[in-house]
């Protein structure tokens, strides 16, 4: 296992980034002409981002944050983040009714599947298309699939071993309600939960008003990271974040874009970190000694000093 994630810039990255543009632009306006233009400005940008070595995440901040403010919104996913969160209310009680009857660690592995799951509402990935109306059958075949990266029963034990405050690091709207499960369980076990959402929209993030009125509020205490930014990057999170980060006792970690971003903030923080994802890119995925279409539960322990 590396001591550090690291996720390099890579050619292959500026064909993801502007793929991925190809849901947003439209979303920012109908016109043909000023989609141009937007995609002008984009292509311009990652041609600066490439001669200035940045990496991968922050160049696509630098894209997203500067198309929202030429284009006058403020969470052009909406729609899109509504659809996912009905789409994941509805498939809940299936996928509960798949894990009742499981207990002790098989229980614990099928709350991480339905976390898996829900990290297939992605809407920031090229070449990756959610099917919203086949969750049900993700969950059966990731749990057919299984683990290629399987820390789970380390993160298990670590759950009963001992008890404290686990910052859980939220990803998607409508991925945040398949959540719910393992946030239940870990709260059973007697565990404290922070629950985190983005400061403002960005892509399909969820923030506060995502989770509102849904179980998460009940099951946790629900903060925000303070960025406008896709992930947690270290420069845009705000200090109330990097203190609870700090106050923790465990942290897991949802979806890719954490993957690229929190590793700096736990290296400053040294807190036990668990990664769940389903891996999406093959660099990312790489970053975690996983490859592209495997199901993710990573440890990364605390730094050593």
């Amino acid at each position: 296992m590396s001591d550090q994630i690291k996720v390099p810039l890579v050619p292959e990255c500026a064909s993801c980034i502007i793929s991925s543009l190809k849901i947003l632009v439209p979303l920012l306006s109908p016109d043909f002409k000023e989609q141009a233009e937007y995609f002008a400005s984009a292509f311009k940008t990652v041609s600066e981002g490439y001669a200035n070595g940045l990496e991968p995440v922050q160049l696509s901040i630098r894209i997203y944050r500067a198309l929202y403010n030429r284009a006058g919104v403020h969470d052009p996913y909406s729609e899109i983040k509504r659809i996912s969160t009905e789409a994941a209310l509805k498939v809940l009680p299936i996928i509960e009714e798949k894990i009742a009857g499981l207990d002790g660690l098989a229980g614990f592995n099928a709350c991480l599947v339905a976390a898996i799951t829900g990290n297939v509402i992605d809407f920031n990935t090229a070449g990756h298309e959610p099917d919203l109306e086949r969750l049900a059958e993700t969950f059966d075949d990731i749990s057919m699939m299984g683990l290629a990266v399987d820390d789970s029963e380390h993160l298990w034990n670590t759950l009963n071993m001992k008890k404290g405050r686990l910052l859980y690091i939220g990803d998607n709207a409508g991925e945040v309600i398949l959540d719910i499960p393992l946030l239940r369980l870990i709260r059973s076990m007697g565990w404290s939960i922070t629950f985190i959402v983005k400061g403002k929209p960005m892509v399909n993030d969820a923030t506060i008003d995502d989770v509102r009125g849904t179980e998460i509020e009940n099951l946790t205490e629900i903060a925000d990271s303070g960025a406008w930014a896709i992930g947690v990057p270290i420069n845009f999170v705000g200090d109330e974040f990097l203190k609870i980060v700090s106050d923790s006792d465990l942290v897991i970690s949802k979806g890719q874009a954490n993957i690229e971003t929190f590793p700096e903030i736990q290296k400053r923080t040294n807190v036990e970190t668990y990664y769940i994802t389903r891996a999406k890119c093959p660099h990312i995925s790489q970053a975690v000694t996983a490859k592209k279409g495997d199901n993710v539960v990573y440890r990364q322990p605390r730094p050593a000093s």
